[in-house]
C-alpha cells in the first residue's frame, strides 16, 4: 500500500512542478515586451506556434510574404511601426523531409540603444522558457532542452543595429 501512494504522490509533485514552470514561461512572456510577444506570438509551442517535424505545407504565417527568401523554406516579414527601420523578417526552413526544423529571427531596429534592451527581453523570457542560457563570445545559447537548440547574437553593424535569433530542431 505505501508504495501505490507513494507513486501518486510524486505524480502530483511532478504535476505541480510542471504548473509552476507553466506559469513562470507565463509570466516571463507577459513581462517580456511588445516586440518579443509579437515575435513569439504565444509561449505555447516552441516559438510562433509552431512546433517540430510538422508538415512544411501547414507552416502558415498571417504575415507578408518577405522580399528575399531563402533557398529553402519561406521568410516573413514583421513590421514593429510605420518606419521600415524596426522589422524582422521570419524564415521558416524544412529538413529533408520537409519537416519545419529551423525558425529564424533577423530582427533590426532603428538605434544601437535598443538593441540591448531587446536582447536582454529576449534573454529572461528565453530563460524561463528553454532553461539557462550561455554566453559564448557575442552569442548567448540555449542548449538544455532536449528538442530545441537556441543562438541569439548581437549582429548589429554601424548602419543596421540588431539581433539575430535561430531556433533549430535537436535531432
Amino acid at each position: 500500500i505505501g508504495l501505490i501512494l507513494h507513486s501518486c504522490s510524486q505524480e502530483k509533485q511532478s504535476e505541480t512542478k510542471d504548473n509552476a514552470q507553466t506559469e513562470a514561461i507565463q509570466t516571463a512572456w507577459e513581462e517580456s515586451g511588445e516586440w518579443v510577444q509579437k515575435l513569439t506570438l504565444s509561449p505555447d509551442k516552441i516559438v510562433r506556434n509552431a512546433n517540430w517535424g510538422q508538415d512544411f505545407g501547414s507552416v502558415n504565417d498571417s504575415l507578408e510574404l518577405a522580399e528575399s527568401q531563402p533557398e529553402k523554406g519561406k521568410s516573413y516579414t514583421l513590421y514593429f511601426d510605420d518606419t521600415d527601420l524596426n522589422f524582422s523578417d521570419i524564415s521558416y526552413i524544412p529538413n529533408e523531409q520537409n519537416k519545419l526544423q529551423e525558425i529564424v529571427f533577423d530582427i533590426f531596429v532603428e538605434s544601437s540603444e535598443d538593441v540591448q534592451p531587446l536582447i536582454d527581453q529576449w534573454k529572461k523570457y528565453l530563460d524561463a522558457k528553454f532553461g539557462p542560457s550561455e554566453t559564448k563570445g557575442k552569442s548567448i545559447l540555449w542548449t538544455k532542452n532536449k528538442n530545441t537548440r537556441i543562438q541569439l547574437e548581437n549582429v548589429s553593424t554601424p548602419k543596421d543595429p540588431g539581433i539575430k535569433i535561430s531556433f533549430k530542431a535537436v535531432n
